[in-house]
């Protein structure tokens, strides 16, 4: 009896290690298929459509769904003017769109790459073949909002937390709706780019908050400075930035009042004490030449060319309107992390789009660590800055975006560009922020081909922003 017993054991115990090696081998196989399966989609459409039934959902902060799979489909959001809104955000299961959270984070999303250990777990508990959830920093009511406001325009609106570097809010319009992406059909020009972290815009008269910091970094700085602008006649001469807005010559001119007013000839002149050296510099304190990764997403901050020692060129330069070999250009999210880092006491933090995951336990994992960007010199004089920005919202061009109660700091630009058509046309932008600690929020805004009151849209947004009262 007690050999018989012993038989049975041995038996048993083979059984088992035979279970846990088939058990294995099905792991690694599934494992194995998994990155087949991402290696081959680009060309088998079919299989991701199969793949990408068990998917998992991706949610905005406030918990509505913007991609999900139920009964064996890939849905997206319900509202269509949210999955509109966000298309080239979260992109779709075929990968039409490069770039997206759908594409970046596909791994995610099927449940591929997990260790042999985490998939055994999911498969005795039948999630084996289920993906993990995506959390995103974007809110629902902003992103509808923003898509309200551009309309049928082309541009962009962007909001971050300027104390995080959670992005709140990410619309690029023209845009379209998923199905429309995934059958290939009735796609308007440009509604697949996302301009928000990918556009590159010259900055005009937004660039004049980079300008200034520069300015208090210098030797020759000093907060009293006036100089007279000229009007109509150029700065230094033919070619040099002129005051040609149809205004008559501002005079005598000081720092503030030169944010109140946009004035060129002011912007100009102290970009040229500045120097070439140091304006440069400051362009990269301010993150401009530098790569921008969002998670897995490829972003774009601005870029900043300037030949040296050329006064001419460099007034130019100094007002945002790059002119000859210069370059000088800036994308939405950067726009909004500029005025942000002025708010923050020179810090521009790491934008970030992805909060956490969520397993198919329900468990929270790798939840975005907060980081920094960028930040300014230490000798900048940010505040004076900050100041002028908010006295220009209170009694200069960015009256617009003036909410009572708050302090609102902004400066808006307008520069030319060429449109489709080969025709020289204009962009409207703004950047600013709230300076408040309950609500530590920056928006950047570029409107294409036309002049739009960009301080009224930011000020909308921003008010919407402050009415949700969100966490952060």
């Amino acid at each position: 009896m007690k050999q018989l017993m012993r038989s049975l054991k041995s038996i048993l115990l083979f059984f088992i290690i035979i279970s846990l090696f088939l058990l294995v081998g099905i792991v690694l196989q599934q494992n194995k298929s998994q990155r087949l399966l991402l290696q081959s989609s680009n060309e088998n459409k079919a299989v991701l459509h199969s793949r990408y039934s068990n998917a998992g959902t991706i949610w905005s902060s406030d918990m509505v769904r913007l991609a999900y799979s139920k009964d064996g489909e890939r849905l997206y959001a319900e509202n269509p003017e949210l999955a509109r809104a966000m298309v080239q955000t979260i992109g779709d299961y075929t990968h039409n769109i490069g770039n997206t959270v759908e594409g970046a984070y596909q791994d995610r999303l099927i449940g591929a790459g997990r260790s042999v250990i985490q998939q055994l777990a999911f498969d005795f508990t039948g999630n084996g073949m289920t993906g993990d959830d995506i959390i995103l920093t974007v809110n629902s009511d902003l992103t509808l909002h923003a898509q309200s406001l551009l309309g049928d325009a082309n541009g962009s609106i962007v909001i971050i937390n300027y104390k995080t570097g959670a992005i709140l809010c990410m619309v690029s319009t023209p845009n379209t709706y998923p199905d429309n992406v995934i059958t290939w059909t009735d796609i308007p020009e440009s509604s697949l780019f996302n301009r928000s972290i990918s556009g590159a815009y010259s900055p005009g008269s937004t660039y004049k908050i980079v300008t200034g910091i520069a300015w208090t970094e210098s030797e020759q700085y000093d907060p009293n400075y006036t100089m007279y602008c000229k009007g109509q006649e150029p700065l230094l001469g033919q070619g040099s930035v002129t005051e040609d807005r149809g205004e008559d010559a501002h005079g005598e001119i000081g720092m503030q009042t030169a944010y109140h007013v946009s004035c060129n000839h002011f912007f100009g002149d102290i970009g040229i004490k500045t120097g070439s050296e140091l304006m440069l510099d400051t362009a990269e304190q301010f993150g401009f030449n530098k790569s921008l990764l969002i998670g897995r997403l490829i972003g774009k901050t601005g870029t900043y060319k300037a030949a040296d020692n050329d006064q001419y060129l460099l007034s130019w330069q100094s007002i945002g309107q790059p002119i000859d070999q210069n370059e000088l250009t800036v994308s939405p999210l950067h726009l909004a992390m500029i005025s942000g880092a002025i708010a923050n006491q020179g810090v521009m933090m790491q934008p970030y789009l992805i909060k956490n995951f969520i397993s198919p336990f329900g468990k929270n994992y790798e939840s975005t660590k907060q980081e920094v960007f960028s930040q300014l010199d230490s000798t900048a004089d940010i505040e004076i800055i900050k100041n002028n920005l908010i006295s220009t919202v209170e009694q200069g061009r960015a009256y617009g975006s003036y909410i009572p109660g708050y302090a609102i700091g902004g400066k808006t630009g307008t520069a030319e560009s060429i449109n489709n058509d080969g025709e020289l046309a204009s962009n409207s932008l703004y950047t600013g922020f709230i300076d408040d600690p309950g609500n530590p929020y920056s928006v950047g805004i570029v409107i294409e081909n036309g002049f739009y009151d960009t301080p009224a849209i930011a000020g909308s947004i921003l008010a919407k922003v402050i009415e949700l009262n969100l966490p952060y």
